[in-house]
């Protein structure tokens, strides 16, 4: 039996898991900031809700604290970065 097409097919195979594998990390990580990013959208169109509401109802709503508001995106994303291992 001749060896070295048998591993040469072995090293091809590595070599394609290896791209397998690459190709579901970058997609994984893709996904994982699309997320995030349907998050802040989200929080975003809720507190722009939450704005136009709390001007048509001041006595039900209470303003939202811009400053509050940016911490906890900072913390949220910094969060996500390193449950993920983002590399941001």
């Amino acid at each position: 039996m001749d060896l070295p097409p048998v591993e040469e097919l072995i090293d091809y195979v590595q070599e394609l898991e290896g791209k397998v594998f690459d190709q579901e990390m970058t997609n994984n990580k893709e996904n994982i900031y699309k997320s995030i990013l349907e998050d802040i959208l989200t929080s975003c169109y809720d507190m722009e809700e939450n704005k136009l509401l709390s001007e048509r109802y001041p006595e039900l709503y209470k303003k939202i604290d811009a400053e509050k508001l940016v911490s906890n995106l900072k913390d949220y994303i910094m969060e996500m970065n390193r449950i993920n291992s983002l590399g941001i």
